[in-house]
């Protein structure tokens, strides 16, 4: 697999990955990165309401879960609150 298909992959999961209190993502972007050859970079919105600690607490569960639909590249994920 290389990096566009697993971006691609993780994209598909991201959509419908829901965290431990059911929050999803409203709007997501999956982009391999243009710094790391082997980095995936995750960025989503939550909607609004959302506390950063509750986004970065999303973004890490999600990270967490997302690795196995990278296979063998790194995912960065970031989650905003728009």
């Amino acid at each position: 697999m290389d990096i566009n298909q697993a971006a691609a992959a993780v994209e598909r999961f991201v959509a419908t990955f829901a965290d431990a209190d059911q929050r999803t993502a409203r709007e997501v972007r999956v982009r391999p990165s243009g710094d790391d050859a082997d980095h995936i970079k995750v960025w989503v919105d939550l909607g609004p309401g959302v506390d950063d600690a509750g986004c970065d607490a999303w973004a890490a569960a999600c990270k967490g879960a997302a690795a196995a639909a990278a296979g063998a590249f790194t995912v960065e994920v970031r989650a905003e609150s728009l």
